[in-house]
């Protein structure tokens, strides 16, 4: 929002402005049990998986960017259906919480030390429609190898800017 605001304040008009979103998280080591002070529980489900796992990047590392799919396919998001869109809970050990300065996700394992900040079909939703919204151009996923099989990330966008 501030970043859009400081576009505009600049004369440079909505329509000509594209939003930029990610596929991708960051890994980081922490026990914080918040990002700072400002993030509360989200209300999309646990999902309780006994052994506790340790996401790693790639390249085998576990302090540095990760894909949307490689939380999918390594277990620390589940993928469910319900009457509506896609839900994805947390596993592995992992809780998902939710970040309400930036209206996105983040994952948080005790057991392994480590906090994920990323974001989902229901984050990117949101900011689609707010690109919608302020009449901005469209928006631009970086990059789409981060999404999965079934395309969440991008069909979310797709929805929340009306071209579905």
């Amino acid at each position: 929002m501030a970043a859009f605001q400081a576009w505009t304040a600049a004369n440079f008009p909505p329509c000509k402005l594209v939003l930029g979103v990610p596929s991708y998280g960051y890994i980081s080591t922490s026990h914080a049990e918040r990002l700072r002070t400002r993030s509360t529980f989200s209300s999309i489900p646990q999902t309780r998986r006994s052994d506790s796992i340790k996401i790693v990047d790639q390249d085998g590392g576990s302090d540095s960017q990760v894909q949307f799919r490689q939380l999918v396919r390594q277990g620390a998001l589940v993928r469910s259906l319900g009457n509506g869109p896609p839900i994805f809970s947390s596993s592995g050990g992992f809780e998902r919480r939710w970040d309400s300065c930036s209206d996105t996700p983040f994952l948080r394992s005790a057991s392994s030390g480590q906090i994920i900040t990323y974001d989902d079909p229901e984050s990117l939703g949101m900011k689609a429609a707010f690109a919608r919204e302020v009449g901005m151009l469209g928006v631009n996923l970086f990059d789409i190898h981060g999404d999965i099989d079934e395309w969440d990330l991008t069909d979310s966008i797709r929805k929340s800017l009306g071209l579905v």
